[in-house]
Formats: C-alpha cells, sequence, structure tokens
C-alpha cells in the first residue's frame, strides 16, 4: 500500500471550497489504486466534491505534468431570488401635447377603472445551500417575499398574484399598503402648479379656482373657495362653499345637486336642485328639479326650473328685468321659438322656388322651350332646392334635439317670501305674464290656463 503522505501534499484554499494535490518527489504513480486516493482524501476530512476525473487520471495516467491536480471542488450556494412586483397600470402624468385644450392643461391624474389590473406580484425562488469540500452547509440567502398588501378600494387575487381597483380612482402607495383613492384633494388654489384638474372620481379643491380653469370629474365636486370665470363640471353634485362670480365666462354643469353661496353671472345647470344661501344675480339657471333662494334674492338673468322656485326676492327696486321660467327651460323655449321661425322662412322659401320650378318645367315641354338662360336658370333653381331643403332638414334636428319641457307647468310654483318687484317676466309653458306692480308673500302658479299670483 502506498503512504500517499511521502509523495504528495494536499493544498486546500482558505475558504475550505478547493483542493489540489501536487506532487514533492519523484514519483512514478506505480501500485497507485483508486481506494487509496479515496483513503488520503477521508483522512484528510475531504468528503464531498471530489473529482473522479482527477482519480482516474492519477491512476490510468499518471504522469507529472498533471500536476498541481485538483482533486475536489466544493458546492457554491445558489442565493434565493426575491418577489417581485411589476405595476401593469398607466402611472404616467404627462400630458400629450394633442390632448392640451390650453396652456392650463400642465398634466393629466393616471386614473383606474373598476377591474383594472393594477400591479402582478412573482413569488420568490428558494435557493439552495451549498457545501465545502468537508461537506459542512454553506447557507444560501433567503429570497424576499413582496410585503405589499392590498388596502382601501383595491383586491388581491390569489389565483393570478394580481391587484386589481375596485373602484374607479387613483393609485396610492403608502408604505407597504395599494390603495386606489376615488377622491382627488388639492390643497391649495388652482394654479399652473396644478393646471386644470379631470378625474374619474371625486375633487375636492380647499381653495379658490380663478378665472380660465377646468375642473371636471364624474364623481362630486367640493370647492371651499371661491370660483371665477371657470368651467366646473360633476357627474355627481357640485359644492362651492362661497359662490361663483362668473363675468358672463363661468359655468357649472351638475348631473345631481348644486349647493353654493352665491351666484353672480354665471351660466349655472343641474340635473335636480340649485340651493342657493344668498343670492342669484344676472345669471342663467337651470334645474329640473327645484330652484332654492331661502335667504337672497334673485335679481336679472334667467331661473329655469322643473318644479318649484323659492326666493325671498324677486327682482329689484330698479325694476331690473328678470326672468323665471318654471316647468320649461327658458333657454331652450327662446332657441325653439327661433328654429320655428326659421322653418317657416324656409317653407316659405322652398314653395317659391318649387313654383318657379314648376313654371320653367311647363315651359320645356311646350313647343316654346326653353331659352339658354331658362336652362341656367332651372339648374340653378334645383341647386338652390336642395341647398334650402338641406337647411330644413338641419333646422328639424335642432327643433328635435330641444328639452323645452322639463316639469309639469300645472304643479309648477314660484314662492316670492318678501317681494316679487315688477319687470319680472313669468313663464309657466306657453303661458306668459309680466308683473307690473310689487307683491309681497305670494305664490305664482297656474290656474285654468292662466298665471295667477297668490298670497302665501
Amino acid at each position: 500500500m502506498v503512504d500517499l503522505n511521502d509523495h504528495f501534499t494536499l493544498l486546500i484554499s482558505e475558504n475550505n471550497m478547493a483542493a489540489s494535490i501536487q506532487l514533492f518527489e519523484d514519483f512514478d504513480g506505480a501500485d497507485l489504486t483508486k481506494e487509496d486516493i479515496q483513503m488520503w482524501l477521508k483522512s484528510n476530512d475531504i468528503s464531498h466534491g471530489i473529482i473522479e476525473d482527477s482519480i482516474e487520471k492519477l491512476v490510468n495516467e499518471f504522469d507529472s505534468g498533471l500536476f498541481p491536480l485538483q482533486i475536489a471542488k466544493g458546492t457554491e450556494p445558489l442565493d434565493g431570488v426575491d418577489g417581485e412586483i411589476d405595476f401593469v397600470c398607466d402611472q404616467d402624468d404627462n400630458l400629450n401635447f394633442d390632448d392640451r385644450r390650453n396652456f392650463r392643461d400642465v398634466k393629466r391624474i393616471p386614473s383606474l377603472e373598476v377591474e383594472e389590473k393594477i400591479a402582478v406580484v412573482t413569488d420568490p425562488v428558494e435557493g439552495k445551500p451549498g457545501y465545502d469540500i468537508s461537506g459542512k452547509v454553506i447557507p444560501y440567502r433567503k429570497p424576499r417575499a413582496i410585503k405589499m398588501r392590498a388596502g382601501k378600494n383595491v383586491a388581491f387575487n390569489t389565483e393570478d398574484n394580481t391587484f386589481y381597483s375596485e373602484v374607479k380612482g387613483k393609485l396610492s402607495l403608502t408604505g407597504h399598503r395599494i390603495n386606489v383613492h376615488n377622491t382627488f384633494e388639492v390643497n391649495e388654489d388652482l394654479s399652473m402648479s396644478t393646471g386644470n384638474i379631470n378625474f374619474v372620481g371625486s375633487i375636492i379643491i380647499r381653495g379658490n379656482v380663478p378665472s380660465g380653469y377646468r375642473v371636471e370629474a364624474e364623481g362630486d365636486i367640493h370647492i371651499y373657495g371661491l370660483v371665477e370665470a371657470s368651467f366646473i363640471k360633476a357627474g355627481g353634485n357640485v359644492t362651492i362653499s362661497e359662490g361663483i362670480s362668473g363675468l358672463k365666462k363661468g359655468s357649472i354643469i351638475a348631473g345631481g345637486d348644486i349647493n353654493i353661496g352665491y351666484i353672480n353671472q354665471a351660466k349655472i345647470e343641474a340635473e335636480n336642485n340649485i340651493i342657493v344661501h344668498n343670492s342669484i344675480m344676472h345669471s342663467q339657471c337651470l334645474a329640473k328639479g327645484h330652484i332654492y333662494c331661502h335667504s337672497g334674492s334673485i335679481i336679472g338673468g334667467v331661473c329655469s326650473a322643473g318644479i318649484t322656485i323659492e326666493a325671498n326676492e324677486v327682482g329689484n327696486r330698479m325694476d331690473t328685468k328678470t326672468e323665471i321660467a318654471i316647468g320649461v327651460n327658458q333657454e331652450q323655449y327662446n332657441l325653439e321659438s327661433q328654429y320655428q321661425a326659421a322653418k317657416t322662412t324656409l317653407l316659405n322659401e322652398i314653395e317659391k322656388i318649387n313654383t318657379l320650378g314648376e313654371s320653367l318645367a311647363k315651359k320645356a315641354e311646350s313647343s316654346q322651350g326653353l331659352t339658354s338662360q331658362e336652362r341656367i336658370l332651372l339648374l340653378k333653381q334645383r341647386n338652390t332646392l336642395q341647398i334650402t331643403e338641406d337647411k330644413l332638414a338641419k333646422v328639424d334636428e335642432l327643433l328635435q334635439s330641444l328639452e323645452v319641457e322639463i316639469g309639469d307647468e300645472e304643479k309648477a310654483r314660484l314662492i316670492v317670501k318678501k317681494v316679487l318687484y315688477p319687470n319680472v317676466d313669468l313663464q309657466f309653458g306657453k303661458y306668459h305674464r309680466t308683473t307690473d306692480k310689487l307683491y309681497k308673500y305670494i305664490q305664482v302658479y297656474l290656474e285654468n290656463g292662466e298665471i295667477d299670483i297668490k298670497s302665501l
């Protein structure tokens, strides 16, 4: 039996992950067996990662040129792979140049739809331990799982490891939670830093909206300050704590109620009610339900409501013309009158054009025939008739699009708790009356085809 310590030295790496053998004296490898080498390695505490090819070379292909020869190699640990989260929803607030309506469109609010994918989670991959050449376990780095959790208005589906939005709203990451807020808040006046706002949920502005800005929401809008000549549109309710000073340019449109401090020189439209805490001045207001102006006056402009209009006073001591329309949209009523007049004019023109055409057609069939000028006139007549008929079709289309009646004039009421001044135009459906004197504590309604003014 060959004593390998007499011929070889073992070179072990500092981290005990590799071992090589070195020949240090003349030796021809005679009588060297595989078992001898294995026993020698074991006696030197080498039990893992032994390279069988190296042993074969020592036994069968011994040559001094082989040395130093690596005889063992440890197994490196395979670290775990951390979990990942990939946000697949749109988070870009940059606004395309083509989408800008004016210079106040400075950014967009990236929004989520109901059941829209927010993010997909990849589970961590477990690692494997390593071993040095002595068989000692080398630990691997444990993988870390994603700590994100579903927060407000967010659901996590374990089947596809995906976060989903439960409402329309804006993504918000707070700590290790994913939230979707259906209310967008601005804690200052609108300015060029905020720009115009368009959001799928509700909007709260804890400041003022200066002239020229647009605020649009599919939900509600609550503005704690003053609105100037701006455009406000909500699918739900609009609440403005102070009021609107519209300078004849500002407008508010709501799919629900409008609750506001005061209205001055603005255009207001509500699908339900308009509730004003002070006065309505020189404005155009339309509510399919009620207009309440409990503590103030309605002075100038046009107010149209489907059911009732209530105010302390209507008109003023200066006899400023004020229009009140109940059961009818006054603006649409005026448009209807204009379109009907235009329709009558066009029908008269068509009648005249047809008369001319019939006269020319008769002459063409006669023995005289048409002169060259008359043939040109006939072509012009046909062209003019086509243009006029197209105009008539357009007017008919506009008439059909109008929504003049917004309530039942038979049930409509105007309630004035203090004073109804002269020069107030009252419109109940097709019935009209203008006040010519001062009334106090009255209600106005339609009875037997006449507009009556009675005491409360």
